[in-house]
């Protein structure tokens, strides 16, 4: 009896929290400045359909279509590099490697791209959203500083 009374207990409690639960990844990064800013990459539900005619996007050109969007273009002698070492795009992020691209389906079909690179001097994780049309899901800024941390350094003298 005690059982059955905790298992409907149990699942009155958490069968809401469930429901309500999305996929989303919350992260931060430190500016150039040394301020942290924190985001929230999360695909809403309400994204307009893309046209009907449009492919479907592969995952190496999702890969591609991220790193172009985290850290911008760089066209030099008339050949192109996507995240290369000219800080640019939505992170002002250099020198950006793909860590994964993992497939999600919920809410909607979307590539979750897993990046490296550096802000400033200090690399980095961030991450970019790329439907299955090939539209970017920025993520949204969340909380953190607006102002740059306070750096503390130790000078080592001899005695």
């Amino acid at each position: 009896m005690n059982v059955r009374l905790l298992s409907t207990l149990a699942l009155t409690l958490v069968a809401p929290a469930m429901a309500g639960t999305t996929n989303s990844i919350t992260f931060n990064v430190r500016q150039e400045n040394g301020a942290v800013q924190n985001y929230r990459l999360e695909v809403p539900p309400n994204v307009p359909p893309a046209k009907t005619d449009t492919p479907k996007i592969s995952r190496d050109l999702a890969a591609l279509a991220a790193v172009a969007w985290a850290g911008g273009l760089e066209t030099n002698n008339g050949l192109t590099t996507l995240g290369g070492s000219k800080p640019g795009g939505f992170y002002h992020a250099t020198h950006i490697k793909v860590d994964s691209v993992q497939p999600q389906t919920s809410p909607l079909p979307y590539y979750l791209v897993q990046m490296q690179g550096n802000i400033g001097q200090t690399p980095q994780t961030f991450y970019g959203g790329v439907l299955d049309d090939g539209r970017i899901v920025e993520p949204t800024a969340i909380g953190g500083s607006a102002v740059p941390q306070k750096m503390t350094t130790r000078s080592h003298k001899k005695r």
